[in-house]
C-alpha cells in the first residue's frame, strides 16, 4: 500500500528537475510553491468527484449492511457474521484510506498531519488483509456447509474467535508501515544566470527508517499474502462447491418442492459469494500488478502516462469497498426485505389491484361457513364463491378441501 511517488530520493529529483525544465524563468523571478507544482483544477475536480462518490458509498452502504445483519436476530448466522466483518473493513477503507491517500497521490506532496504519513497505509494495508482473510473465511464456512453437511457448525463463538485472529493477524502483517513511513522534506534549488538561487521544498511520506531491499521484500510478501495466495485458495473452494452443487442431483425422490427450493437458495447464495470474490479480484488486480513492477523496475515512473495508469488503478481497487451492499441487495432475498421494510420508499410498486390479492386464510374461511351456516341456499352460496372474488380458481386446492369439509360438516 504505497503511493505512486514513493520511490528513490534519486527519481523524486528527477520529476522535479523535469519539472522545472519544463517552466520558463526569468532572472527576477521567484516562483511560490502552488505556482511550481500546480496541478489542473479540472483533473482535481475531476478525480475528487469520483474518489469522494466510492468513499461516500462505501461508508454508508457497509454501515447500512452492519446495521441491518445486527438488528435483525433471524439475520445473525455465522455467515452474516463474517459479511459483517467485511463491511466493516469497508467502512475504514471509506473513512481513513480513499480520502487521504488520493490527496497525497494527487498533489505529489504530503499536506496532511505527519502522524497520518504512517498512519493511513498501516489502517488502510489492514482492512485489505481482513477484506480479503474473511473472504476466506467465508468461502471455508461455505465448502464445510455444503460438502460436508452433517459436520458439526462452528458457534457463534468460534466465529468471533476466528475474526478476532483476522484482525490480530492483519495488524501483525502491516506493522511495518508505522516503522517505516515518516514525513520528511526534499530541498530542490535551481541558479539562474544572475547568480541567484531559487530553493524548494517538497514534503514526501515514505521509508526513511528501514533498508530499500527489507521494504521491497516486503512488498512482495504482501501481494502473495494479500492477494495471490487467498484468492487461489477461494477460487479452489468455490470451484469444488460449484461441482457439488450444479454437476450433481438430489438422489431417488428427494426431488420435492422443498428440496429444489433449498438448492436453489444454495446456489443463489453461492453466486452471491463468488461475485463478491471476483470483484475483489478484478479491482485489485491492476494495482497489485502495479505494486510488483515498482518494487521489480525502478523506471516505471518514467513511464509518459503512469500518472493515468496509477489513479485508475488505485480508483478502480478503492471502489470495491462499495459494491458488497449493492451485490447483498439483489441476491439476497432476505437482507432485500429487511432493507425495504427499513426504508419504505424503496419498497417495489404492486403491478396491479389484482397482484395485491392475499390468499383466503382460515379466518376467511370460518366467515364463509358462518355465512353459508345463516343461509338456507347452499348451493347458491357456493356459486357465489367460486364465481366471485372470493376464491380464485387457481387458489391451492387444500383450501377447496377445507372449504367442502367444512360445508358438510354445517349440512350435518
Amino acid at each position: 500500500m504505497t503511493l505512486m511517488y514513493s520511490n528513490e530520493i534519486n527519481e523524486i529529483a528527477k520529476e522535479l528537475e523535469a519539472t522545472y525544465n519544463a517552466t520558463n524563468y526569468t532572472g527576477n523571478t521567484v516562483l511560490t510553491n502552488d505556482d511550481l507544482y500546480d496541478v489542473p483544477v479540472g483533473l482535481i475536480i475531476l478525480l475528487s468527484i469520483f474518489y469522494g462518490t466510492i468513499s461516500l458509498l462505501a461508508v454508508i452502504g457497509n454501515s447500512l449492511v452492519i446495521w441491518i445483519i445486527s438488528t435483525t436476530k433471524s439475520m445473525q448466522t455465522v455467515t452474516n457474521f463474517f459479511i459483517s466483518n467485511l463491511a466493516l473493513a469497508d467502512v475504514v477503507i471509506g473513512l481513513f484510506c480513499i480520502p487521504f491517500q488520493f490527496q497525497a497521490a494527487l498533489l505529489q506532496r504530503w499536506n496532511l498531519p505527519e502522524f497520518m504519513c504512517p498512519f493511513c497505509p498501516f489502517v488502510q494495508s489492514i482492512s485489505v488483509n481482513v477484506s480479503i482473510f474473511t473472504l476466506t473465511a467465508i468461502a471455508m464456512d461455505r465448502y464445510r456447509a455444503i460438502l460436508h453437511p452433517l459436520k458439526a457448525k462452528p458457534s457463534k463463538y468460534v466465529s468471533k474467535l476466528i475474526v478476532s485472529g483476522i484482525w490480530i493477524v492483519s495488524i501483525i502483517i502491516s506493522i511495518p508501515f508505522p516503522i517505516a513511513l515518516r514525513v520528511f522534506p526534499v530541498t530542490e534549488g535551481r541558479t539562474f544566470n544572475d547568480g541567484k538561487i531559487m530553493q524548494h521544498q517538497k514534503y514526501f511520506c515514505d521509508n526513511t527508517i528501514l533498508p530499500n531491499e527489507v521494504m521491497r521484500h516486503y512488498r512482495y510478501f504482501l501481494v502473495l499474502f494479500q492477494y495471490v495466495i487467498p484468492f487461489c485458495v477461494i477460487t479452489f473452494i468455490y470451484v469444488q462447491m460449484a461441482i457439488r452443487l450444479w454437476g450433481s442431483k438430489t438422489p431417488g425422490n428427494a426431488q420435492n418442492a422443498r428440496d429444489v427450493s433449498l438448492l436453489r437458495n444454495k446456489k443463489r447464495v453461492i453466486k452471491m459469494l463468488i461475485i463478491v470474490v471476483l470483484l475483489f479480484g478484478i479491482c485489485w488486480c491492476p494495482l497489485q500488478v502495479y505494486n510488483i513492477l515498482q518494487v521489480t523496475w525502478d523506471s516505471v515512473n518514467e513511464y509518459k502516462y503512469i500518472n493515468i495508469v496509477w489513479f485508475c488503478s488505485d480508483w478502480l481497487a478503492m471502489s470495491n469497498s462499495c459494491y458488497n451492499p449493492f451485490i447483498y441487495g439483489i441476491y439476497n432475498d432476505r437482507f432485500k426485505r429487511e432493507f425495504q421494510r427499513r426504508f419504505p420508499i424503496f419498497r417495489p410498486k404492486p403491478k396491479d389491484n389484482t397482484s395485491e390479492m392475499s390468499e383466503p386464510t382460515t379466518m376467511t374461511m370460518y366467515s364463509n361457513v358462518a355465512t353459508i351456516r345463516n343461509c338456507n341456499g347452499y348451493s347458491t352460496r357456493l356459486k357465489e364463491i367460486f364465481n366471485g372474488t372470493e376464491f380464485d380458481e387457481k387458489q391451492n386446492r387444500n383450501y377447496v378441501n377445507i372449504f367442502f369439509l367444512s360445508l358438510l360438516f354445517v349440512k350435518l
